[in-house]
């Protein structure tokens, strides 16, 4: 496919515009893409300047010149004769020669022509050009680098599907959304498709045209500040001192010195011999002062040596959330007589990283009597909870927390908070993970003091209150906890990956189904269970088969969690047609009253209100959950089919931030102007309810683009035809579908026969 023009509508619009009247001149630096936007430009004439004919008069204007009358005078009549009353394109207008510059300024003073050049930002101009703008003749526009979504948008429309917001995060942060250097390193990629979703393999591309790029930038370097850019390459920012000679390559900022653009230190570092590198990165040691970057250094360099360095990085990394790097320099920390200290972090990191056997292998090889409780605890939790050895645990677990978080995951939820306190803060969040289970939760959730040191802890923490306030349905304070942890972790490891899943139940529970798809599809290295489940509800969600997504959660099934497997149930009701009402009994039988109250109201959405209302009426007034009211009323509105109360009910679920929710009552009420507006934000949905409001409003664009589609035009027919985009079809039709509640064209020309009918 070729190389595609995205994310530039704006800009386009503006030299449309300029072709309909004066002109207009567009800057910006070298590979920003100001060529490929005068492309999409209809022209008559079209000239390229060149360095290598900027010292010939009229070069450029060769093709008209005659060649019987070679006087400066019939040349310069021949070439404003041709050019006279033309949309004339001029690439790189600051290459002109003179001549042709002092034509192009007459051409525009005395609106002969209409004139749209290129301009390359800071470089030097011939005069005629520079007063285009300065004289007002044309106006002039700087075209920025490409924003992080529209360079999503270039490599999705490239690959032909989506791109996982890590891979397109670090081409955009590498490119600087210039596209020259973006559309090179794509070409060098290594790309795979996991379920749908490509993703960088490997460290980011460089190609020899790319290196070859920035070396002309970097060859006239003299060698001592050479050494600067490798420094820093290694090691930015920097306190260190630039010379002119730098200008352009470098930039200062609060920190210190910068590298100007993130692929020099690529090719820096990718070019640099291996002594001298080793050489800068024992330089670079020995002066700064952070512990975890000299001892990724010292890794680096093959001097790492001081366990006491490498254990201090590690907590640091730890307390960042980057498991990786944590894992790293904790296996390197050991290594070198780390001691047990260095043995029990890298422990807790594979216990996070679900990696059980190797924690316990680790846990086993430093095991002494006199092991400090907490790790005994931890120990014993590996054992007990991921490796079923029950009686080992029990033995080893002797803090109260330990046994009742044992308790807890086991659903012994009473037993479990028995032996916690709540003045205890980390007691205390779990007491609030036992009471929202039983629907006696009533907040706030404990402020725990945390310090650095803390850690995976923390993180753990943070898991803990994000599930609290999404199951007691405050999905807008958990949404944002849960956001702001996944956005914080820089690295795309497992603990990345654990909060894609996270937020994509959040979205899922907020109706945007397709967001969470792509968070989960993202998210494949971790959390395979919960993933599973998730993607499993989102696609049966969607109006697909998603038994296969079932059945693969269904082969992880871990031992105990009992509060997690609320996830499995609305799996098995959605993907597996598992009643509701067996699974709400389930819950109820472990004491677990809120997550009883939302499989029921699953059943209310499938169209068993009447058998689902005693119980939430029951569970509406003696339970604490914020939305067990809503389900009830929306249970009692369904029976009565009251279509005010229906709603009311819809309002309600939509001020609590549950769209999908919202529509499915708004589809029930029948006011098809309330269920147009809510079911725009549920990505795709098709559900029963949605169903009900088959003939929903569409827009005047949406009916037009549907009549087409139904008439059987192609996506790229209907855009030629209106003069739109293929991706603005495609979008309209995505929406056309969620509020119709179909999924081919067949039903589309259906449902359209039967709404005109």
């Amino acid at each position: 496919m070729g190389w595609p023009f995205v994310g530039r509508n704006t800009e386009l619009a503006a030299v449309r515009r300029a072709v309909r009247g004066t002109g207009l001149i567009v800057a910006g630096p070298a590979g920003v893409g100001k060529t490929r936007l005068l492309d999409e430009v209809a022209c008559d004439i079209r000239l390229r300047a060149t360095a290598a004919i900027s010292e010939i008069p009229l070069g450029v204007m060769a093709p008209f010149l005659p060649s019987v009358d070679p006087s400066p005078l019939a040349m310069l009549t021949a070439a404003r004769t041709a050019l006279r009353g033309r949309v004339v394109v001029v690439d790189d207008v600051h290459l002109l020669d003179d001549a042709s510059a002092g034509l192009l300024h007459m051409l525009v003073q005395h609106r002969e022509a209409v004139v749209v050049a290129t301009l390359r930002s800071g470089e030097r101009a011939p005069d005629p050009v520079v007063a285009l703008w300065k004289d007002e003749l044309l106006p002039r526009i700087e075209l920025e680098p490409l924003g992080r979504s529209a360079v999503t948008e270039v490599l999705e429309t490239v690959l032909g599907g989506s791109v996982d917001s890590a891979s397109a995060e670090r081409l955009w942060t590498a490119s600087a959304g210039n596209m020259l250097l973006l559309r090179e390193m794509h070409f060098a990629a290594h790309w795979v498709s996991h379920d749908g979703m490509w993703s960088l393999d490997g460290p980011l591309p460089l190609s020899p045209r790319l290196v070859e790029l920035i070396e002309t930038h970097l060859a006239a370097v003299p060698a001592e500040e050479r050494r600067v850019l490798e420094l820093l390459a290694f090691g930015e920012p920097l306190d260190l001192a630039a010379s002119e000679a730098l200008d352009g390559l470098v930039t200062v900022s609060s920190d210190g010195l910068r590298l100007a653009h993130p692929l020099y230190g690529e090719v820096l570092r990718a070019q640099c011999p291996p002594l001298r590198k080793r050489n800068h990165q024992r330089h670079l040691a020995s002066v700064l002062k952070d512990p975890l970057r000299v001892a990724v250094l010292r890794l680096d360099s093959g001097t790492a040596d001081d366990p006491a360095l490498l254990l201090q990085a590690a907590h640091l990394a730890s307390a960042t959330g980057g498991v990786v790097l944590t894992e790293r320099l904790a296996r390197a920390a050991w290594s070198v007589g780390g001691g047990a200290e260095a043995a029990w972090l890298l422990a807790h990191v594979l216990m996070f990283t679900d990696r059980a056997e190797e924690a316990e292998e680790v846990f086993a090889m430093v095991a002494t009597d006199d092991d400090p409780i907490e790790i005994r605890t931890m120990r014993g939790m590996n054992l007990g909870w991921a490796l079923g050895r029950e009686e080992e645990a029990a033995e080893l677990i002797e803090m109260p927390a330990g046994r009742a978080v044992m308790l807890l995951y086991a659903g012994k939820y009473d037993e479990a908070r028995a032996l916690l306190s709540e003045s205890d803060p980390g007691e205390a969040s779990m007491i609030a993970m036992i009471d929202v289970v039983r629907g006696q939760y009533t907040g706030p959730f404990p402020v725990v003091p945390t310090s650095p040191d803390d850690g995976l802890g923390a993180v753990m923490m943070a898991f803990a209150e994000v599930f609290v306030h999404s199951l007691h349905g405050d999905l807008a304070r958990a949404e944002r906890l849960a956001v702001r942890m996944y956005r914080e972790k820089a690295e795309w490891d497992t603990m990345r990956s654990s909060w894609a899943v996270s937020c994509a139940g959040l979205a899922r529970a907020g109706g945007r189904l397709l967001e969470a798809r792509r968070l989960l599809l993202e998210a494949r290295p971790a959390e395979p269970f919960a993933r599973f489940c998730e993607l499993a509800q989102v696609e049966a969600l969607l109006g697909n088969d998603a038994r296969s997504w079932l059945a693969e959660a269904e082969k992880l099934v871990p031992e105990g969690m009992r509060p997690y497997r609320i996830g499995l149930w609305l799996a098995r009701i959605w993907a597996g047609g598992i009643s509701p009402f067996t699974a709400a009994a389930d819950a109820r039988a472990h004491g677990e009253l809120a997550i009883e109250a939302l499989l029921l109201h699953e059943a209310v959405r499938l169209g068993h209100a009447a058998d689902a209302l005693e119980r939430l009426r029951e569970l509406a007034s003696s339970t604490t959950g914020l939305l067990v009211p809503v389900f009830a009323a929306h249970a009692e509105a369904l029976v009565r089919n009251d279509s005010a109360a229906l709603e009311e009910v819809a309002a309600r679920f939509e001020s609590a931030g549950f769209m999908l929710h919202a529509a499915e009552a708004a589809a029930e009420s029948g006011n098809r102007a309330l269920f147009g507006r809510l079911v725009g934000f549920c990505e795709g949905a098709r559900t029963p309810a949605l169903a009900l409001m088959s003939a929903a409003s569409l827009t005047r664009r949406e009916r037009e683009i549907a009549v087409l589609a139904a008439r059987g035009l192609t996506n790229k027919e209907i855009a030629s035809s209106l003069v739109i985009s293929v991706r603005t079809v495609d979008n309209h039709l995505s929406n056309t579908y969620a509020k119709l509640g179909i999924a081919t064209r067949g039903e589309l020309a259906l449902v359209l026969t039967d709404d005109n009918g």
